[in-house]
C-alpha cells in the first residue's frame, strides 16, 4: 500500500491553489486543533494532503473519515515508517496546488504564518522559509543538548552545501514554495530535512525568510531519530543534496521541475 491514496475527492467548483503537505506518524492528538486553526484563516482555495506512515493511534482513521466529508482533505497511506523526506515528497507529487506548504502536524509550526508566506509567493518569491533566527523568531524552549545538535547541524549544512548559506535556518521544517521549483527526488533519497534539497532546487531564485516563533510540543515525541542515528542520516542527505546540485548543473532546471497544474 506504499504511496496509496486512500481518499480521492472529485474536483470541486474551485480547485485548490494551495496544497498543505503533512507527513504524519501518530499525530491523532494534535491534528484536530491544527485543522481547526487552518480553517479559521483567510486563505486562497486550499487542500491538505496527509501522508501517513503506519500510524497506530487512529491518525489514519481520523483523516480518512474527515476526507470522506471534506474534499479539501486527502489521505495518502504508506505501511511502514519512512523518512520525512520521502513522505513529504509523496505529498508534493500528489498536490494539486500551484503553491505548496510543508509543515509539521504537532503544532510547533503555527499555521497563522500561512497568509504572509503565501502572499510572498504570490508577489514573486520562489521559496519562503520560516526561520527561528531572523528578528522576531524564536527557538522556543529546548535542552542544551538539543540546541548543540541543532546548531551543529545548521553549521555543517552551511559548510558543505553552498545553497544552505542563503538562509539563517537551513534545517527548518516549515516552508512554502512555488510548485515549479520542486524537482522529484529519486526513490533512494531519504532524510529528515527536505529544505536542504529545496534550497538546491531554488538556486538563483528569490528566497525570503519569515520569523518563526517555534512553539513547544504539547503531545507526542519527535519523529526524528536522535544521536548518532540522526548524524548518520543527516550527513547522508547532505551528500545526496550535493549530488542533486551536480545533477541540476547538468540538466536544465525548467525541464526537471514539477509543472504547475493546468487550470
Amino acid at each position: 500500500m506504499a504511496g496509496e491514496e486512500a481518499a480521492r475527492p472529485v474536483s470541486g467548483p474551485q480547485d485548490p491553489s494551495v496544497s498543505i503537505v503533512l507527513a504524519t506518524l501518530n499525530e491523532r492528538p494534535t491534528l484536530p486543533e491544527l485543522l481547526a486553526r487552518i480553517r479559521a484563516l483567510q486563505l486562497p482555495p486550499w487542500e491538505i494532503v496527509v501522508v501517513d506512515d503506519g500510524s497506530t493511534d487512529g491518525t489514519r482513521e481520523f483523516v480518512g473519515e474527515l476526507a470522506a466529508s471534506d474534499r479539501r482533505v486527502r489521505l495518502v497511506v504508506h505501511d511502514g515508517k519512512q523518512t520525512t523526506v520521502r513522505a513529504q515528497g509523496q505529498g508534493i507529487l500528489a498536490a494539486r496546488g500551484a503553491r505548496v506548504v510543508v509543515m509539521d502536524s504537532d503544532l510547533q509550526h503555527p499555521p497563522e504564518m500561512l497568509p504572509t508566506m503565501l502572499r510572498w509567493l504570490e508577489e514573486g518569491t520562489a521559496l519562503v522559509v520560516a526561520s527561528r533566527y531572523v528578528p522576531g523568531g524564536s527557538v522556543g524552549p529546548r535542552s542544551p543538548l538539543r540546541a548543540v545538535l541543532s546548531r551543529g547541524a545548521e553549521g555543517i549544512a552551511k559548510l558543505l552545501l553552498r545553497d544552505a548559506r542563503r538562509v539563517s535556518d537551513p534545517v527548518s521544517g516549515f516552508f512554502a514554495f512555488r510548485r515549479t521549483v520542486y524537482v522529484p527526488l529519486p526513490p533512494g533519497y531519504r532524510g529528515y530535512k527536505l529544505l536542504l534539497f529545496l534550497l538546491v532546487m531554488a538556486r538563483g531564485m528569490p528566497i525570503r525568510e519569515a520569523p518563526l516563533q517555534f512553539e513547544p510540543r504539547t503531545e507526542g515525541a519527535s519523529k526524528v531519530v536522535q544521536g548518532l542515528g540522526f548524524a548518520r542520516v543527516f550527513l547522508q542527505e547532505l551528500l545526496l543534496a550535493k549530488r542533486l546540485e551536480r545533477r541540476l548543473r547538468i540538466d536544465a532546471p525548467p525541464a526537471l521541475g514539477v509543472p504547475e497544474p493546468e487550470r
